[in-house]
């Protein structure tokens, strides 16, 4: 990444980072190195045991022991190593708000919970700090680079209801994804199974783990030499699905360091939340937010309707 950060970005000086959190239903009965590997997929299930031995993570207020079974309910506290986070968008613009849920035009880089080296400089830290009075409660994963339309419930009510919503695939989700490359077709759908290669990392084809059924409508835009803007609809909830399916396509998304490849020095980056349409109790709200200023120059002649 560049080591010219922006003014737009705000990196907290080092410090020690603490984590706490209550075991839920879905992982009682797990043993805790297992427990954190499968959580917390960006560390090896060895390299969390190696911390349960230096006495850095705490069960129900004493040091964990390897091995130990987990109940519904347990409380855990981890002590990492002092540390400082990634630079990050900490600009959270409002489009909307009413008692049930708040709509931000999110960022990026911003993470929407702490995750791997991001802690203070994520959604819900941020949150805490401007409405210390509510529990931030996202109903939707967008990830640290994708920027666009995310909602948070501000009680546990909407929550619930916002979230059974998505499970269902009651939600319409447009994306706009800035990729390199240009699709041989106008209109096509990817319907690949999507599975877990290593780690925490998904990918289709032969050698996945665990395979779920994905399936993303695409539409192309516009392009330059060496660009593409893709309307991009997924149809199925499954992690990194759009950066997956673009990607064994030849049409990796600007600047994924994971799926494709980094555009040097910068901060620009190439998936954005574009549309997204939803009941919420007896109310169907509609937003749209344009993208960010860097995918301007590709829409070639669709600004007045995509930004």
């Amino acid at each position: 990444m560049n080591s010219l950060i922006p003014d737009t970005l705000y990196q907290p000086p080092a410090s020690q980072q603490i984590y706490k959190s209550t075991i839920s239903s879905k992982y009682h009965g797990f043993v805790v190195e297992k427990y954190f590997a499968a959580r917390f997929p960006y560390q090896t299930c060895q390299a969390w045991a190696a911390q349960i031995l230096n006495g850095d993570i705490t069960l129900n207020g004493k040091k964990a022991q390897l091995g130990s079974i987990l109940y519904e309910g347990d409380r855990i506290i981890t002590h990492a190593e002092v540390r400082r986070e990634p630079p990050a968008d900490r600009r959270l613009k409002i489009l909307y708000k009413d008692r049930h849920v708040r709509v931000f035009n999110k960022p990026a880089p911003i993470p929407v919970h702490p995750s791997g080296r991001y802690f203070r400089n994520s959604m819900t830290e941020v949150l805490k700090e401007m409405f210390p009075d509510e529990i931030p409660r996202p109903v939707q994963r967008l990830d640290a680079t994708t920027t666009g339309l995310i909602v948070f419930a501000r009680s546990r009510q909407a929550a619930s209801f916002l979230t059974k919503e998505f499970q269902k695939h009651r939600v319409h989700k447009e994306y706009l994804a800035l990729v390199k490359g240009k699709p041989d077709k106008r209109r096509f759908t990817l319907a690949a199974p999507i599975g877990v290669l290593a780690g925490s990392q998904r990918g289709v084809g032969e050698g996945i783990m665990n395979p779920q059924t994905a399936t993303t409508q695409v539409e192309w835009l516009a392009s330059t030499e060496t660009h593409s803007i893709l309307k991009v609809v997924p149809l199925s909830g499954r992690t990194n699905q759009i950066r997956v399916h673009l990607s064994s396509q030849g049409l990796p998304i600007l600047n994924d360091e994971v799926y494709g490849e980094e555009e040097g020095e910068t901060y620009e980056y190439g998936l954005h939340a574009w549309k997204l349409s939803f009941q919420c109790f007896d109310r169907y709200l509609e937003f749209k937010a344009p993208p960010p200023p860097h995918f301007h120059s590709f829409l070639g002649g669709l600004e007045k309707e995509y930004l």
